[in-house]
């Protein structure tokens, strides 16, 4: 059942539960009336107040009746009393003490229906003589005298009412509790607050309340809502994240670019000053190394732009099947003839002479080429460079390289911040035309194709890098 029929299925057995059990309650209400209303009824009268009111004389405003009225009234223990147009009685026979003397036409209805509230019984009458509006009251003490009966009858009237407002709030509370929710809810959404919200029935888990009939319904509402408030909080944390990488992206860029602009602009001063006659090799000196500067800015925006790319997963990988050890001796290859090459000795090894990888063959050479050309770099002369290829298809199905060394080493917090993005300046007598960002962006590469990589190093031991890509 889909979502809107189910819903519409819980509105409709719910009101058809309420109206049953308001039916069953009227129903237990009209049978206990009856039952108390039967131990309330009123006792047969073996007077007719009409036969005494047409036997009451009135002269001159006095009121007489009859000896046999009066009479019957003694036999029978009843009492009389005639009442003028605001309720003051004109005329009694017979009357207790206890009864009194005035009645307003609610108290004459009060007591008429529930006579044992004082116990006696009335019967009235209304009749006009001589233009007096006269009311006759008769009455009679009961011979079964038990206030209970008024009273519960009273308590069951406010019983059915409190009864009622508590199957009201109940059947509320299951109509609308799923809807309150759900709404405040998209209220915190609406406010950036992305989270389900915790406040709401403190007596009951979360995960109690979803057990629950009425939250079940808006099962597949809730599933929604709960997927949007995930996808909304990774969003903003990727926002954040992405800001912040700007803003490191932007920091690096100006404090980087500083050191070569400062080095130009120098150069730039000196040769454009009337205070020198410059030689014309010193001017090829000076172009050489502002053009030095400006390949190296050119080289640092283009890391910039790689490693931002590749935190931020927007770079367009292109996976191919290639020959992974084609790829890794074309690498040694050309390494091979970096000046920093000279007299290093150089090794490659591979389990087979075929091993097939998915990779983006462009970028996977730039963070092979980056770790093998780190190990040319920094280390003394005689150093020898392995490299190591193996695949292995047994139950790990991986690939496995090693790129190792036995130069110089580093201490373990080099190796801890080898792979962060250290911006390194460059000075006007320096040769080296590092960004600082390769290392960092091997390791981009390598996580953007599925792989690993770990450095292992000890000073004046050498290091090894082990990078794992694993095989779908």
């Amino acid at each position: 059942m889909n979502l809107r029929n189910r819903v519409a299925f819980y509105f409709v057995s719910r009101l058809f539960y309420l109206m049953l059990i308001w039916g069953l309650l009227i129903v237990m209400s009209i049978l206990l009336f009856n039952f108390f209303l039967g131990h309330n009824k009123t006792e047969t009268s073996p007077l007719s107040i009409n036969k005494i009111v047409e036997q009451t004389v009135v002269t001159n405003q006095n009121m007489s009746v009859s000896l046999n009225i009066k009479e019957d009234l003694i036999n029978n223990e009843m009492w009389l009393q005639i009442l003028d147009e605001q309720g003051n009685e004109v005329f009694s026979y017979n009357k207790p003490k206890n009864i009194q003397t005035h009645y307003t036409p609610g108290e004459l209805v009060s007591d008429y229906l529930y006579p044992a509230k004082k116990g006696y019984q009335l019967s009235t009458w209304y009749k006009t003589i001589d233009n007096q509006d006269l009311t006759w009251v008769l009455g009679k003490t009961m011979t079964s005298n038990n206030p209970f009966f008024y009273w519960i009858n009273n308590l069951w009237i406010i019983s059915i009412i409190v009864i009622g407002m508590l199957i009201a709030l109940f059947f509320g509370k299951q109509l609308g509790a799923p809807l309150l929710y759900i709404a405040y809810w998209i209220e915190n959404l609406s406010k950036g607050k992305y989270e389900e919200p915790s406040y709401y029935w403190k007596f009951h888990a979360k995960q109690h309340r979803r057990s629950k009939v009425e939250y079940k319904t808006y099962h597949e509402l809730m599933q929604a809502l709960s997927k949007l408030t995930s996808t909304l909080q990774r969003n903003t944390v990727e926002r954040e994240l992405l800001e912040k990488t700007r803003e490191e992206w932007m920091t690096g860029v100006s404090h980087d670019l500083k050191t070569p602009l400062s080095v130009i602009k120098g150069y730039t001063v000196l040769l454009s000053s009337h205070k020198y006659d410059w030689e014309q090799e010193q001017v090829r000196q000076f172009s050489k190394i502002m053009e030095e500067r400006v390949e190296y800015m050119e080289q640092l925006i283009e890391d910039f732009n790689l490693t931002f790319q590749l935190k931020n997963a927007t770079i367009p990988i292109q996976l191919e099947q290639k020959n992974l050890v084609h790829v890794i001796k074309d690498i040694i290859e050309q390494l091979k003839g970096l000046p920093e090459s000279k007299n290093k000795l150089f090794s490659f090894e591979a389990n087979k002479e075929e091993i097939f990888f998915h990779m983006d063959t462009r970028y996977i050479k730039r963070a092979l080429e980056n770790l093998i050309a780190n190990s040319i770099k920094h280390n003394p002369p005689e150093t020898k460079i392995k490299v190591i290829v193996h695949e292995d298809l047994s139950d790990t199905k991986q690939i496995r390289i090693l790129i190792e060394d036995d130069g110089v080493g580093m201490d373990q917090e080099t190796v801890d911040h080898l792979f962060d993005r250290y911006f390194r300046g460059t000075s006007a007598s320096s040769n080296n035309s590092g960004t600082g960002l390769g290392m960092a962006i091997a390791r981009q590469i390598i996580i953007a194709h599925g792989g690993g990589i770990e450095i292992n190093s000890t000073p004046q031991l050498g290091t090894q890098c082990h990078i794992i890509f694993p095989l779908e």
